[in-house]
This record gives structure tokens, sequence and C-alpha cells, in this order.
């Protein structure tokens, strides 16, 4: 059973505590927006932690830059103004490296002060470093598509990267899916070759011809538009000339296919024989 005379002496030793700290956190709040020097004090460890973050970023973006990740570039950071010191061999490096700093998120003010000297020395580490980080990126994003594809998320393949070409390993069940995920590896931007070592178990014993492998890059390219339907369309190659067949249903997805079909890699002539419909018999 509980005390009256208890609880009275409770609430009488937690009222004053309560007091105290309200009139503790006024103090602080008065000294805070009465004080100058602590305001600024304030604002510069916040200004500071800022700048570090944005010198951080730009140290990145220009190290995963293949122009500019050779050379040393000092990177500076005062109040959102970003200052860059050092040599680069030309006017056309030093123009990169200051649209990539003006294209960094926090910054308002960019001084480029890269010095244009051609004997300028590459260096050797952070080059290899900016090259092993585009290997990654690319990795990454191959093992990324290719586990979104229904297809293949279960299937056991290895992806390496090196020098950005993209080597895949493991077993598939068809050449289909051997050739899907050849044509997921060439669509990650930055990617200069692939090189498969996929055995596809219940493939044919006829490996598949150049031709065909062109064909299928294109039926490839055309289903990542998301705006041509590939049940209607036929695809074929022969020595580069690729024929596009069957039916779209505009004039718009015909020119589209056609575009898209020549700037695959390897293809010299489009041939486009797709029906559209006729918009003036509509």
């Amino acid at each position: 059973m509980n005390n009256p005379q208890n609880s009275r002496r409770g609430s009488g030793r937690l009222l004053p505590t309560l007091v105290l700290l309200v009139v503790v956190l006024g103090a602080g709040y008065y000294i805070f927006t009465r004080n100058v020097s602590v305001q600024n004090a304030f604002h510069l460890v916040k200004e500071s932690t800022e700048d570090a973050t944005i010198t951080s970023k730009v140290r990145t973006a220009l190290v995963l830059s293949k122009q500019l990740s050779p050379f040393d570039i000092q990177v500076k950071t005062t109040q959102g103004q970003v200052s860059l010191d050092g040599e680069v061999p030309s006017e056309q490096i030093k123009a990169v490296a200051g649209a990539i700093v003006q294209d960094t998120s926090g910054v308002k003010e960019v001084h480029n002060n890269l010095g244009i000297n051609p004997s300028t020395s590459r260096n050797l580490e952070t080059e290899r470093l900016g090259d092993r980080v585009a290997d990654l990126e690319i990795r990454t994003m191959v093992s990324e598509g290719l586990s979104q594809n229904t297809d293949l998320a279960a299937k056991p393949i290895t992806t390496d990267v090196k020098d950005r070409t993209v080597t895949l390993s493991g077993t598939v069940q068809t050449a289909n899916e051997r050739s899907a995920a050849e044509q997921i590896a060439w669509h990650v931007a930055g990617v200069q070759g692939v090189t498969d070592h996929l055995v596809a178990t219940n493939a044919e014993t006829t490996p598949e011809s150049t031709d065909e492998k062109l064909a299928h890059r294109v039926e490839f390219e055309l289903y990542a538009t998301n705006a041509i339907s590939l049940k209607t369309v036929q695809i074929h190659a022969d020595q580069g000339t690729v024929t596009l067949s069957g039916n779209v249903s505009s004039r718009a997805e015909k020119l589209l296919a056609e575009k898209t079909a020549q700037s695959v890699e390897g293809v010299r002539k489009v041939v486009n024989s797709l029906v559209a419909p006729d918009p003036a018999q509509s």
C-alpha cells in the first residue's frame, strides 16, 4: 500500500530537478543565440564537415575518370568553393577536370588552378586504382543484370572484369541463355569486350555462328528499348547485313528498330522490311 507522505516527498524531489533542467537548457539556448562567437564556432564546424564531404566526392570523381586518374591533382574545399592545383598535360584534360568538379553535388564555385605541362608524368598507382574501380563497377552492373534476368538469376555464372573486358564462366542450360548473358554484359556502359566461357549443357553440338551471334545481339538491343515487341519481329544476319521483317505497331517503332539495329557493333547494313500500319488508312 502506497504511503501518501512518501509520494509527496518523491514529487518534491522531482520538481526542483525539472526546474533545474529547464533553467540549464534555457541558459544554453540564450548563450547560443546571443553569443556570436559560439554561433560562429558552430557554423565553422558545420562548414568544415560539408567541405570535407565535397572534397571526398571530388577526389572520388577524379579517380574514376580514366583521363584524370593518372595525374596528381590536389583538391581543397572552402565554404563550397573547390580549388584544383597540380599539373596536367593539356588544356583539354584541365577542362575535363573543371567540368567534373562543377558537376559534383554541393560545389558552389570552381577555381581551376591546374597548370599545363605536356611532360607531366603519369601516376601509375592512381591510374591502376581508377582502372580497378571501373572494373569493379562494371562487374557489379553485369552481376546485377544477370540477377534480374528470370532465366539466368539461378544459374551458376561467374563474372570477372579486367581492363573493362568481361569474362563469363559457369554453366547455363541453352544456347539462348548463353547468348542472353553475353548481351547483358555488352549492354553495360564502359564494357570494351566480352569473353564467353559459359557452357550450355543442353545446347546443340553445332556452335553458334558469327551471324547468329550478331542477330542475337540485335535482338537484345531491340528488347532493351522496351518499345518494340519481338513476338512479331524476325531478325536475320548475313555477313554483317541485318534484315528486319515482321510487323510493328507504328512507323515510329519501325524507324526505332532500324536505328537500334544500325547502332549494334558489327552491323554493316540494315534492311528494314518491317510492316507498319498506314496512318492514312486508319
